[in-house]
């Protein structure tokens, strides 16, 4: 899989242009705030259509702008296709997305051109809130398993409408209507969650070991669910103990006002040693386990689709050091569709022959001898 060429409309401080790349390594390179992290972004947001750096695509657009374009030749799965993702910004955010001109559903869409990056963010896998670790799993499994997004929208409709009862104050028969296919979602995006945990703590311990070459910590991933669900335990039994969980927490999620036990609060637990890697690590170790997850869920859809993803890495010396890095390059290396941010030249040396180097200053890319 790769992008052939982009095109970008309003998006940061992107000048409206268009991109052509090399299927091996791009180094997108210049100083701090010429863009480089945008342009990145932006080729996230065209595969992925949610950004590493805000969860508001309102900050993305352009000063000024009312909403971004972004469009781009991608050739996946044999095929080429035309990507345009097309946001418009007022009282509400429209989408708009085409693959070759006819209007596409979300599903198919993220299948086409998922993008894996790694960036500063990725630290808040390691210590952040659980928020972002479910939302790492659930697109690991969503991209084994597309069902997974079906069950996912299920269940948090569901938790919406059962958290409105019970603000609403509405009786206990209309509380309970809700509950029977809130535990059943529920059971169906747990065993999803589990299953997909299992897989990648396995190959997460090998890139983990890879990467960490001559660092003997050993860090261990488990799906954390509420205590007395048991991990074991099928679908169905799952589904039963849930909706017994809601029948008896009901008068205590009516004082809250909000559903206390599901999937929106679980957590993908990482520790060393029995205690939570955020408590232990180095900065550089936090580094090295965010890196290694990504890349992790990366070779496992990978190995499930038969097929090379693209990768990105913002800022690549600043968040690697070159020991790092160059195992980074390494374990990654010469199949993939590579794209590396940095303010050093030296980056530029990455690229190799078979690469392009692409330089930007104030968001617009500006030739220099010997550039692709």
């Amino acid at each position: 899989m790769e992008l052939i060429d982009f095109s970008v409309l309003n998006f940061r401080n992107l000048s409206t242009q268009s991109f052509s790349f090399s299927r091996a390594t791009n180094a997108i390179l210049g100083v701090n705030g010429a863009g480089k992290t945008s342009l990145l972004e932006a080729l996230v947001v065209l595969g992925n259509l949610r950004s590493f750096r805000t969860t508001s695509l309102r900050r993305t657009v352009r000063h000024n702008e009312n909403g971004f374009r972004l469009t781009g030749t991608v050739f996946s799965g044999g095929r080429t296709h035309r990507l345009e993702h097309i946001v418009e910004i007022g009282s509400q955010i429209t989408r708009t997305l085409r693959v070759n001109g006819v209007p596409a559903d979300v599903e198919k869409y993220l299948q086409l051109f998922p993008v894996f990056a790694i960036t500063a963010q990725d630290r808040d896998l390691v210590t952040g809130e659980p928020e972002g670790r479910r939302s790492m799993l659930d697109r690991f499994v969503f991209l084994l398993r597309p069902r997974h997004l079906d069950h996912l929208r299920s269940y948090r409709r569901l938790l919406r409408q059962r958290n409105a009862a019970l603000m609403g104050q509405a009786s206990d028969a209309e509380i309970e209507a809700w509950e029977a296919p809130l535990a059943a979602a529920a059971a169906a995006v747990i065993k999803a969650r589990e299953k997909g945990a299992e897989i990648l703590a396995v190959r997460f311990a090998d890139v983990w070991k890879a990467l960490s070459r001559g660092d003997q910590t050993e860090v261990s991933i488990e799906y954390r669910s509420e205590a007395w669900n048991k991990a074991s335990a099928e679908a169905e039994k799952v589904e039963d103990l849930y909706r017994q969980r809601y029948n008896e927490t009901r008068m205590r999620d009516r004082q809250q006002g909000f559903t206390g036990d599901g999937p929106h609060r679980h957590d993908l637990s990482l520790k060393t040693a029995g205690r939570s890697v955020r408590y232990v690590l180095s900065s550089g170790q936090t580094k090295g386990v965010a890196a290694a997850l990504r890349l992790a869920t990366l070779t496992l859809v990978e190995k499930e689709r038969n097929e090379r993803f693209p990768v990105i890495v913002d800022d690549v010396d600043a968040e690697l050091d070159g020991t790092a890095l160059t195992l980074l390059v390494e374990h990654l290396g010469n199949e993939r569709q590579l794209f590396l941010s940095s303010t050093s030249e030296r980056v530029a040396e990455l690229a190799g022959p078979r690469g392009c180097c692409i330089r930007l200053e104030n968001g617009i890319r500006v030739p220099r001898g010997g550039d692709d």
